[in-house]
């Protein structure tokens, strides 16, 4: 499908939404639209993603109070205040 034609249907599609009376169509019109705008994650997100999973098979997790405690000592002037 080329540009013109693109306009051309959504400009169709734009019209004959205005034009209609049926409130339960509407409705459905709107789920689309919001099944729509859901965020899809970019090749490169999801990328990112396998990797971090393949890391932690790998290597496993830290946990959080090791994180704390190693945040701590790293940097004690954010934590005496």
């Amino acid at each position: 499908m080329n540009s013109q034609q693109l306009q051309n249907d959504k400009l169709n599609i734009i019209n004959w939404i205005s034009q209609l009376q049926d409130y339960a169509l509407v409705e459905k019109i709107k789920t689309l639209m919001i099944a729509a705008n859901v965020s899809v994650l970019t090749d490169e997100q999801k990328n990112a993603i396998d990797e971090a999973l393949q890391s932690i098979d790998a290597k496993g997790t830290t946990s959080h109070t090791t994180v704390m405690e190693e945040t701590k000592q790293r940097f004690p002037h954010i934590f005496n205040r």
